[in-house]
């Protein structure tokens, strides 16, 4: 079960950052070495063919068809916890093709959505449930940090465009994958 594709989608409900985790792409293309993010540690030049083109149409119509359900979920006004560690945790939207779209909403009304392989494994969920949990709070961490950064452009372009966070996301899902994916989970 491992971490299809990850999204920040802002208050208006478009897309402010996804990304594909697609490693045998990524590792089989020389463009995408890494040697661009190393010259540029502190991400103040312009990486935009690398960082946020990572999207499959299929993923993008996976991803918009969640926050359809999300926007259902929101508008029956699903009580969750006001305060503690659940107060964003959204849980599952939805089982679309062959994956399981997850949320988290902070309450700035910034959503997060993790799209998982679907694969049947009762067994596994909660710890699984839990990786998810703590995905999506140090993404929330890695977001804040960049809004609170005084040269982010996020509000005039509406787009995330950062190599710090895309970094971090892409550190986010090797952990997830590497505990909670195919390779993680040889032992089942």
């Amino acid at each position: 079960m491992s971490l299809i594709s990850f999204a920040v989608i802002g208050k208006d409900n478009a897309p402010l950052y996804i990304r594909d985790f697609d490693y045998e792409k990524d590792c089989s293309d020389p463009s995408l070495s890494g040697s661009e993010f190393r010259d540029d540690p502190f991400g103040f030049l312009n990486h935009t063919q690398l960082l946020n083109g990572y999207s499959s149409l299929k993923n993008q119509f996976i991803i918009h068809s969640a926050l359809d359900n999300f926007e259902g979920l929101d508008a029956l006004n699903v009580d969750r916890p006001q305060h503690g560690p659940n107060s964003m945790w959204v849980g599952l939207l939805g089982h679309f093709d062959d994956t399981k779209v997850y949320a988290y909403a902070t309450s700035t009304k910034i959503k997060f959505f993790a799209t998982i392989e679907d694969i049947e494994d009762e067994s596994n969920n909660i710890a699984r449930e839990a990786a998810l949990k703590a995905l999506f709070a140090n993404a929330h961490e890695y977001f804040v940090e960049y809004m609170m950064n005084p040269f982010s452009n996020v509000r005039t372009q509406k787009k995330l465009i950062s190599q710090r966070f895309d970094m971090g996301i892409m550190e986010l899902a090797t952990t997830f994958n590497e505990n909670f994916g195919q390779k993680g989970m040889s032992w089942m």
